[in-house]
């Protein structure tokens, strides 16, 4: 087995021998390796398995789509049907990990020279409005993801961030992410993995809280990439209380 890959198995095995409460959490992953328009990535496939793996363990209502299943179009009709099961009582997270721009991310038909076939966060936050949940995340590892277009008004900025969702983003706008060498995941993904099974938990109550899964993140992927050296620096905006749980294991 792989090593990094044995530290989240081990850590999945402590953090899952207890009760899981009964809300639920309905997770639409997309992952995309194999683009129709652009240059292709390598782990992002095997990111979805990973963060998948985790939410199985959280009994998760799970919905995958990766490659030509990736459309624009098909997304967001799979998001709009998945995220209008949710109660106030439940989560909604939209899981990403492929290519991004700036103040989006490329789905499979993304076109080359320009933002046709784009995910833009200005439909992701009119999809998030419609929806009932009580917590709303994303988290994506997709290069260029960690801001809005400097395009975009101050007004539409505003729009996004107070929308009581959590967008926690692999990388500043200016930045790429890295995936790792040997694998088996984006370096993003591969540290959020080990957050989310229990690293992140510093003050050991069994959940995982916003600014417990940031901090622990931002840190080992920034430390971890100025070995290289390369400049990658997660980031988290949007409307949400840092105490908020994204993942309870109690």
């Amino acid at each position: 087995m792989n090593p990094l890959k044995g530290i989240i198995v081990l850590l999945l095995l402590l953090f899952s021998s207890i009760e899981i409460k009964a809300q639920n959490t309905y997770v639409v992953s997309v992952g995309i390796a194999d683009y129709q328009n652009i240059n292709d990535l390598t782990f992002t496939e095997a990111d979805v398995a990973t963060f998948n793996q985790i939410m199985a363990q959280h009994d998760a209502d799970i919905t995958t789509l990766t490659g030509i299943q990736a459309t624009h179009a098909n997304i967001l009709k799979t998001v709009r049907s998945v995220f209008a099961k949710a109660t106030p009582a439940d989560a909604v997270i939209f899981f990403f990990s492929g290519h991004g721009y700036e103040g989006g991310f490329c789905c499979y038909d993304m076109q080359a020279n320009s933002h046709l076939g784009g995910m833009s966060y200005q439909e992701m936050q009119i999809l998030f409005r419609n929806c009932r949940a009580g917590r709303k995340m994303v988290f994506a590892d997709a290069c260029f993801s960690g801001g809005l277009s400097k395009q975009r008004t101050q007004l539409q900025v505003q729009a996004v961030s107070n929308n009581d969702v959590m967008f926690f983003l692999s990388s500043r706008l200016d930045e790429t992410s890295l995936e790792l060498p040997q694998g088996p995941n984006g370096l993003y993904t591969y540290f959020l993995a080990q957050g989310l099974c229990g690293a992140a938990d510093v003050n050991n109550d069994r959940i995982i809280s916003a600014s417990e899964i940031y901090n622990f993140v931002s840190a080992k992927v920034s430390s971890w990439a100025s070995q290289i050296p390369h400049n990658q620096h997660p980031t988290i905006w949007g409307k949400f209380d840092q105490g908020m749980s994204v993942l309870d294991w109690r």
